[in-house]
């Protein structure tokens, strides 16, 4: 276990110098529909200024991002260390995401602007800003309408050679069949069941249920708000969440993996998230 925690905190690398070689084509997600129109200035490989870890990409209107973006770092962190495949242990490789945080804390907008040579790895790093959506909302003094950031990830910097493809890699995302948050300091907590324990792929254009579960509420309030969000898709190309039933898509999206996540409408802090497995149907 301990060679294990070494290996994961050695993946951890944000924020790092933005001069590189021209950035591949960027794959666009929208978390929010309403923002959709609107442009955060991503993907067009502008240099950012240094805040700490983090490259800040809009203005900042003379806010200090310091303290909230600490916070950032570290949900992100966390969804990352739960996503990142088995197999990355071995694995090198790196690649940039940016994204935009709107005043409540979705994330309006994010593009991939570098891969890595591993859509698994890609997907890890991905999803594990997804997961933290929303985000706490932005410092009320800030008089912005958004902030547009740009994460850098590294897995195994140090290793020596190219960085690592997905061939041979019989790893696979850490995917479970259910996923609960701690309690918030309201005491609220959201976890996600599925009715068979593992079953975590769904067909091409199947179904599966997925079930979110608030507690501590105290109230009649105890649904949540979903989102799903994918590497390479958005919107329904990710699929649909139809009560309590997610319907994959029938188009295999850029990366076979979605991650559901459910937020307490009683408390935007609670939140849970499941990974989904999209496969071609049996034959």
């Amino acid at each position: 276990m301990r060679l294990v925690a070494l290996l994961l905190c050695s993946l951890v690398a944000f924020g790092q110098s933005t001069a590189s070689s021209p950035e591949p084509k960027a794959q666009t997600s929208s978390a929010d529909q309403k923002n959709q129109n609107q442009d955060f200035g991503l993907g067009i490989g502008a240099g950012g200024n240094q805040e700490g870890n983090v490259e800040i990409l809009s203005d900042t209107k003379g806010v200090d991002f310091r303290p909230y973006l600490k916070v950032v770092l570290h949900d992100v962190r966390e969804n990352w260390y739960r996503l990142i495949p088995e197999c990355a242990q071995i694995m090198k490789g790196k690649l940039a995401i940016e994204f935009a945080i709107v005043k409540d804390g979705k994330i309006a907008d994010m593009k991939l602007v570098a891969r890595s040579h591993s859509v698994l790895l890609d997907r890890a790093a991905w999803g594990s800003i997804t997961a933290s959506n929303p985000f706490r909302p932005l410092p009320s003094e800030f008089t912005g309408s958004y902030l547009a950031l740009r994460f850098r990830f590294y897995y195994n910097p140090n290793l020596d050679g190219p960085d690592s493809s997905d061939e041979g890699c019989s790893g696979v995302p850490k995917i479970s069949s259910g996923a609960s948050s701690p309690k918030t300091k309201s005491g609220i907590a959201v976890s996600i069941t599925k009715p068979v324990p593992g079953q975590t792929d769904v067909p091409l254009g199947g179904s599966t249920s997925v079930m979110a579960i608030v507690t501590g509420t105290g109230t009649k309030e105890n649904t949540v708000e979903w989102s799903i969000t994918g590497l390479g898709c958005s919107g329904t190309s990710c699929g649909e969440l139809i009560k309590n039933s997610y319907h994959a898509p029938t188009v295999m999206p850029t990366s076979p993996f979605v991650v559901l996540t459910g937020v307490a409408r009683a408390d935007p802090t609670a939140k849970a998230s499941i990974t989904l497995h999209i496969v071609q149907p049996s034959q």
